[in-house]
C-alpha cells in the first residue's frame, strides 16, 4: 500500500490545520458562539484497520455517522466520514437550544457535518489547487456492533483511510466528532503528487 511520506504527510497536516481553522469559524457563526479546536490528530491507515481503531473508542455507545461522498479532477474522490457519540447530539441540541420536538438528532448532525465536512475540504482543495463535488450527506444511527459493521463495509471498497480525530470547545460544553476520509489508492497518488508540487515551492 501507498503511503505517504513523512514530508508529505507534514505538508497535509499544515493544509488540513488551516482548513479546520475554517470550518471551525463557520460551525461558530452556525451557533453563534466561540469554538475552539484543538490541532487535529492526523494519520494515514489501512481502509481494513480503520474498524479496529474506532472500535474501543466507541463501544457500547450509540453513534452517529453521516457520511458524504466527493469527486474532484485527476481521479480524486472518497468519502467524508464524521462520528459523533449520542452524548454529543445531546450536547450540541442544548448549545442550539432546540427543544426535542424541533429538530431530530439526524437532522442537526446532517447541518453541523455538512458544514465541517463541505469547508474543511473545499478549503484543502483549493489550497492544493483542486476542487470538489459532493454526494447528499446520509445519515446513519448506529448501535454497538452495528457501527463496526457500517464502517467494515465502507472499507472494503477504500484503499486507505485519512484519519482525523477533532475535538471542540463550544462555551460551557465539549464535544467530539471523529472525520474520516475514505481514499482510494488511485485518489492517493493524485494527493501525493499535488502536494509533492506544493513541496516544489518552498
Amino acid at each position: 500500500m501507498t503511503m505517504l511520506t513523512p514530508d508529505q504527510q507534514d505538508a497535509l497536516q499544515e493544509l488540513m490545520n488551516v482548513s479546520m481553522g475554517l470550518a471551525s469559524d463557520q460551525l461558530a457563526r452556525f451557533l453563534d458562539t466561540l469554538v475552539h479546536l484543538q490541532v487535529p490528530a492526523m494519520q494515514v491507515v489501512r481502509a481494513s484497520d480503520m474498524p479496529a481503531q474506532l472500535r474501543e473508542l466507541y463501544a457500547d455507545k450509540e453513534a452517529h455517522l453521516i457520511s458524504q461522498g466527493f469527486i474532484g479532477p485527476a481521479g480524486m474522490q472518497g468519502e467524508a466520514m464524521l462520528l459523533y457519540n449520542f452524548s454529543s447530539a445531546k450536547q450540541l441540541a442544548a448549545i442550539l437550544g432546540y427543544q426535542q420536538s424541533e429538530v431530530s438528532d439526524a437532522e442537526m448532525l446532517t447541518d453541523i457535518s455538512s458544514i465541517l465536512t463541505t469547508t474543511f475540504l473545499n478549503s484543502l482543495a483549493a489550497q492544493l489547487g483542486s476542487t470538489l463535488s459532493y454526494s447528499a450527506p446520509r445519515q446513519l444511527n448506529c448501535q454497538n456492533n452495528q457501527l463496526v459493521e457500517r464502517l467494515q463495509a465502507l472499507a472494503s471498497r477504500w484503499n486507505v483511510a485519512l484519519q482525523v480525530n477533532i475535538q471542540y470547545q463550544v462555551t460551557d460544553y465539549a464535544f467530539q466528532c471523529d472525520m474520516i476520509l475514505l481514499i482510494p489508492g488511485t485518489a492517493l497518488q493524485t494527493l501525493q503528487q499535488q502536494l509533492d508540487d506544493i513541496l516544489q515551492d518552498y
